[in-house]
């Protein structure tokens, strides 16, 4: 395992103090803030607006329910881990207030790109989800640039977000529930 802690901290240093950058830091911010559950949650909402996408907004509040809280939140009060930002290099950009394991802003944004992904799949939007996916990996990358989670917080976040969006697809498609825009 001490290879695993070796690559945490490479990782973590490359990242967080090898890119800092104070226009980055702007765009980290934002970034960072988008996978945030409640401002997915807003942005989900705001999906009511339109014909054309209302039929998104179950799927992807339920989707960031269950990723953010049983998932992310739930394991971080089971494995209890010291966040980077205790290290004498870091500068972390934010307070903190849980375990660092796993990073629950790349959970619900894996999560969320998961369930668009399923969504799009094979349809003339399925863009959406790949652009989702980009995203998703940037939330990842902007914790570990802020200077808040490891890599491999991020890496088990990410694991964690597509199987919880996997899970939830499957279970409202068991439900009955018209989930791919073709079914639409």
């Amino acid at each position: 395992m001490e290879w695993l802690l070796k690559f945490d901290q490479d990782a973590f240093r490359a990242i967080h103090v090898g890119l800092s950058n104070p226009v980055l830091d702007i765009v980290m911010l934002v970034i960072s803030s988008s996978g945030l559950g409640w401002i997915q949650g807003l942005l989900s909402l705001f999906l009511l607006r339109w014909d054309s996408t209302k039929y998104y907004v179950l799927p992807l509040l339920t989707t960031i329910i269950v990723s953010g809280l049983p998932m992310a939140q739930g394991i971080k009060r089971l494995v209890p881990r010291d966040r980077p930002s205790n290290l004498s290099y870091a500068l972390p950009h934010e307070t903190f207030y849980a375990s660092s394991f796993p990073s629950g802003h790349t959970t619900t944004s894996f999560a969320v790109a998961t369930m668009l992904v399923l969504m799009t799949y094979r349809s003339k939007n399925a863009w959406i989800g790949q652009v989702a996916l980009v995203w998703a990996s940037l939330v990842g990358i902007s914790r570990v640039y802020r200077g808040i989670h490891w890599p491999t917080d991020v890496i088990a976040g990410a694991f964690i977000g597509v199987f919880t969006g996997c899970l939830v697809y499957l279970i409202l498609k068991r439900l009955g529930n018209q989930l791919h825009l073709e079914d639409q």
